[in-house]
């Protein structure tokens, strides 16, 4: 029972390690490309070919123990997949191979590096004579090797691992459609909850500028949120913002959704051109909020003091009118 207890731990920990920045880390394992193209920043992060079928490409993942100690560290690929909400993220090592990540081969199955020490490490991707025109993505993973006699001896073994994307796309008939798929807006309590659903009807990935604001009745932005999310191929990408508006007033509010994204399919980043994106909008959500108490309170009170000076006036009138025809007699 404790054996499988300290296994899913274990697993927690590894799949932890996908979701954390895939740039080295100053304290632990880490990797990235070695050889980031200076014309797209992207490159810096993750890696990025165009491979017709048949073709290869030999590269080079750094690797760099960022620890105090001594550190062996395993160097693998995987496929690539995505999660139930389209976000892009690696299988396990023990998984199959059965897409891009077969394509690779590394010429270093582990490595053993000094405290604060770096290698590079050689690996070459193959594309099959026959692989579907489009995106295909892998993973290059780096994770400090479990010490097995401890792991027997009963020892807790905390593992995590740094997963590097590999976007490989086989030219051809490539295209991309990336559509607003769903757009929801709920109001509760003070809080709201923005609803976001990308669908990319493509066969290569787009990133997206997604911009969401939300104006009040005077037309000003008093939220806004947003940024680039990268949209997987033919997969719907969901994701959520939040606010926690309370207009003292109250009111009609208007939230707004726009999303922008590159017209030539197959290049990355977000161009600063209008002219070289396609930006589609939501119809626009309506958000009602009740006025605050205090507003409450104040409108409650400027009305019924509107209605007593309104109740003076009368008096004040008819008192009049009874004094002149009083003095009339």
């Amino acid at each position: 029972m404790k054996s499988l207890l300290w296994s899913k731990v274990i697993g927690v920990a590894m799949i932890a390690g996908l979701i954390l920045p895939v740039s080295v880390s100053a304290n632990g394992i880490g990797g990235r490309p070695a050889n980031p193209d200076p014309n797209n920043p992207r490159t810096s992060s993750i890696f990025i070919y165009n491979l017709s079928g048949g073709a290869s490409k030999s590269d080079q993942l750094y690797v760099q123990n960022g620890s105090d100690k001594e550190e062996t560290i395993e160097v693998y690929s995987v496929d690539g997949t995505v999660t139930t909400t389209g976000d892009m993220t690696c299988k396990e090592k023990s998984e199959d191979k059965v897409g891009a990540g077969k394509w690779v081969s590394v010429s270093k199955k582990e490595v053993t590096l000094g405290a604060n020490e770096n290698a590079l490490i050689d690996f070459t991707v193959n594309v099959p004579s026959k692989a579907d025109v489009g995106e295909h993505n892998a993973c290059m993973v780096v994770q400090r090797k479990v010490n097995q006699a401890s792991n027997n001896a009963g020892g807790i073994q905390v593992q995590t691992r740094q997963a590097i994307r590999m976007a490989i796309t086989v030219p051809g008939d490539i295209h991309r459609d990336v559509t607003i798929e769903k757009f929801n807006v709920k109001n509760s309590n003070s809080s709201q909850l923005y609803e976001i659903a990308l669908k990319n009807s493509g066969n290569v990935s787009a990133d997206v500028d997604v911009k969401l604001v939300v104006k009040d009745p005077m037309g000003n932005v008093v939220y806004k949120n947003g940024g680039v999310n990268a949209t997987i191929a033919n997969e719907t990408r969901q994701f959520n913002y939040d606010s926690n508006l309370a207009p003292f007033w109250g009111g009609k509010y208007k939230v707004e959704l726009s999303i922008s994204y590159k017209k030539k399919a197959g290049e990355w980043g977000i161009s600063q051109d209008k002219n070289e994106l396609i930006t589609k909008t939501a119809e626009p959500k309506e958000l009602f909020f009740w006025p605050s108490t205090t507003a409450l309170m104040m409108i409650g009170g400027g009305i019924l003091l509107f209605i007593i000076l309104i109740v003076i006036i009368v008096i004040k009138s008819k008192r009049n009118k009874k004094t002149v025809q009083f003095k009339k007699r």
